[in-house]
């Protein structure tokens, strides 16, 4: 419960879980973490199976209301009847199970926010395919990105993607809240694990788009070098460079600054290509140190590095317990104490619920049958004859950022028609130099970064600086990925833009928050993994291995869109600006807690990789063996006539071109003002009446001149 009686972001909004999937499980805590009541409906016989949430009932029952229905008694018929009737949002997996009756789903179809969660959606080749996790990072490419470049795909052992569809699926929620606001209209969300699983491919599309065929790194990064796990004496150490200025930070911590003349390391395409000799040099370095000595070097001079943190143990990580990640609740259905996580939206103007309580089943059917309909008022017959338009048309977005957290909620900001206004510095987004390029434009900048307008501002000069003052009192958000207290060195800190517009909306991404044990640290996302538990988690003979997937920093901006988009719905009705702190680390933790408490989940099922002659299948076994001398076709019929379950793993190339990727729309081609076709990602954001529309590419970065001061409305 809120450590105070403020209103929470979504107070008065109530949510019936019903999806036995994690993502709706991981999706409704989101919800209650932002102060919505959320019923968590379950089953009387307590068997509601070993697959989804179930195993896992303490961590999603938490902080949540506790409902037990058996569809066939009247009596429970009429109370989920009423309920869903008077719900604001529900929350389905049709694909995994249905236990309903027709007549519950008549209660919603004219009044509720509907939001159904499935492997592949509702349309396309694969709809109806009830997958996993495990499943879908198989097909959608996301295995064939993880493990050591000389051996096979592995799958994650955090449900990333389930989680990753979960905040997709809150965000999209709100959205469709503040378009029922906007014109009563009342929306159905098609939710597919798949299309948000295509959304994290963001750092592996640009090689396949670039001519290469892009595949497995270890600890590597596809773009940049030197980025990799290295063995001090005592432990692993990440260390990450993405620029030039960061490899001469390094040369010169490791005495070596011959290395930054060295032409095989002068350019940052250079060191990718002889990542090979960067990686000996720097393990060469770090092999004479313990990891603290190698630490404190490395962070004294400002190099993005962590140490791996255990999962078992990552209540014992000084910034996590400093932000309260990691409670102890008494568990009455299970028996004993389990590990939950804390609110991972940390926020000023309204308080965030962290889970306080995991109910017994049942628990709260007198609260539930006592509820009355939202006291938000229905629109009204004007709104209700309004013509829907996108929930952001008219909202001014500012975006500080860099790579990919503020990028990514910003562009999805954009998709729901928000107009978003991108602040490079004169250099440009250190990312528009990352290869491959099309046009002289990165791959990955362009992809990243859709559908928004980019003006380049120096800070530090004073008239550019008098126009930013003039667009942050014009905008309506804004949000950054700077390391903390970058914008507060040049004059533009939390008070001072509260100053300026008390309305603003300030959300900052970092690596581990402002409120940090840590300080300014910088991190990148393999940072992230490492001390977050998911390197752990995937460890693999010994070895911490990274997700392939940016997982810390893709969550970071999900997170980053749900928050902004909850506060903003809230400042409808409070008329309150907001200012909030988001630490990718938090985020990344999160999403390892269906770890923290069972040795078991979907993606730890008993499989296997199988090699074929053209690529792997994940096999529901445990040992079956290579089998070179046939395709994957042929070892699927194998399999298939055994009763043994399969699923093929595809690589970047197969999935860009798939059928399903194709009938989704989740690659889209959109032509520049320079008449330069370019790739895009589709949104997975499936909204019914108000779909997300992804229309431009980033053009370059414009001076702000007087006429565009008028085009902008500033003075």
């Amino acid at each position: 419960m809120p450590s105070d009686n403020r209103p929470g972001w979504l107070d008065g909004v109530t949510v019936v879980e019903l999806g036995g999937r994690i993502a709706a499980g991981a999706c409704g805590s989101l919800l209650a973490q932002a102060g919505a009541t959320v019923i968590f409906v379950e089953p009387r016989d307590g068997t509601p199976g070993s697959s989804g949430k179930w195993p896992q009932r303490a961590l999603f029952a938490a902080g949540k209301q506790s409902l037990c229905i058996d569809p066939g008694v009247d009596g429970d018929a009429k109370v989920l009847i009423r309920l869903i009737g008077m719900a604001d949002i529900v929350l389905l997996s049709s694909d995994l199970d249905d236990p309903y009756r027709p007549e519950f789903i008549k209660a919603w179809s004219t009044k509720t926010v509907v939001c159904d969660f499935t492997a592949f959606g509702k349309t396309g080749p694969l709809a109806g395919e009830a997958y996993t996790d495990a499943m879908v990072q198989a097909v959608s490419g996301a295995a064939h990105t993880t493990g050591p470049a000389d051996g096979p795909p592995v799958i994650m052992k955090m449900p990333a993607i389930e989680y990753a569809t979960a905040v997709y699926g809150a965000s999209a929620c709100v959205a469709a809240l503040i378009s029922k606001d906007q014109c009563g209209q009342f929306q159905h969300i098609d939710m597919a694990l798949y299309d948000c699983a295509i959304n994290c491919l963001g750092t592996f599309l640009p090689a396949y788009f670039g001519g290469g065929d892009p595949g497995r790194l270890g600890n590597r990064h596809s773009m940049c070098a030197p980025w990799n796990a290295y063995a001090a004496r005592d432990g692993w150490i990440l260390i990450c460079s993405a620029s030039d200025h960061s490899w001469r930070l390094i040369c010169d911590v490791m005495e070596m600054t011959e290395l930054i003349s060295d032409p095989r390391f002068v350019t940052l395409a250079d060191r990718v290509d002889h990542r090979d000799d960067i990686d000996a040099a720097v393990q060469a370095w770090v092999g004479r140190y313990d990891l603290a000595a190698c630490m404190e070097k490395l962070l004294t001079a400002g190099v993005a590095c962590g140490p791996i943190v255990r999962v078992e143990t990552n209540e014992t990580d000084i910034n996590l317990a400093h932000r309260s990640m990691i409670h102890h609740l008494d568990d009455p259905a299970g028996g004993g104490t389990v590990r939950i996580p804390g609110a991972i939206l940390k926020s000023d103007a309204a308080p965030v619920r962290a889970a306080a309580r995991i109910p017994e089943p049942d628990a709260d059917r007198a609260f539930i049958e006592a509820l009355r309909p939202s006291a938000i008022p229905e629109p009204d017959d004007a709104t209700s004859e309004r013509r829907p338009e996108r929930p952001l048309a008219g909202v001014r977005v500012l975006e500080i950022g860099q790579y990919t957290t503020a990028p990514l909620s910003s562009r999805h900001l954009a998709t729901l028609g928000a107009e978003v206004l991108k602040i490079e510095p004169l250099e440009g987004d250190a990312a528009r130099q990352w290869q491959p390029s099309n046009d002289g434009q990165s791959y990955f900048f362009v992809m990243s970064n859709s559908d928004k307008q980019s003006l380049a501002v120096d800070l530090n000069n004073p008239d550019d600086a008098a126009v930013f003052t003039g667009l942050v009192a014009s905008a309506d958000i804004l949000v950054e990925n700077l390391k903390p207290g970058s914008l507060a060195r040049r004059g533009f800190g939390r008070g001072e833009l509260a100053k300026i517009n008390p309305d603003l909306i300030y959300c900052a991404i970092s690596g581990f928050g402002t409120d940090s044990a840590y300080g300014q640290r910088p991190a990148f996302d393999t940072v992230i993994q490492a001390m977050s538990g998911v390197m752990d988690a995937n460890a693999q003979d010994g070895m911490p291995l990274k997700a392939g997937i940016s997982v810390g920093d893709l969550m970071g901006g999900k997170a980053g869109l749900f928050a902004l988009l909850a506060a903003l719905r809230f400042r409808g009705v409070s008329g309150k600006g907001e200012f909030i702190d988001l630490s990718m680390q938090d985020v990344a933790a999160w999403i390892t807690a269906p770890l923290w408490n069972a040795p078991s989940t979907d993606v730890d099922a008993e499989t296997s990789m199988v090699k074929c002659q053209d690529g792997y299948l994940l096999v529901s076994a445990a040992e079956v063996g290579s089998k070179t001398d046939l395709t994957r076709a042929e070892m699927s019929a194998v399999l298939d006539a055994q009763g043994t379950a399969c699923t093929p793993v595809l690589s970047v190339a197969e999935v860009a071109v798939h059928p399903h990727t194709e009938a989704r729309q989740l690659i889209v081609w959109r032509q520049s003002e320079t008449g330069v076709d370019w790739p895009l990602l589709g949104s997975p954001l499936r909204l019914s009446g108000t779909p997300p529309v992804v229309s431009k590419p980033i053009g370059q970065a414009c001076r702000v001149n007087a006429e565009m001061k008028v085009a902008l409305g500033l003075k």
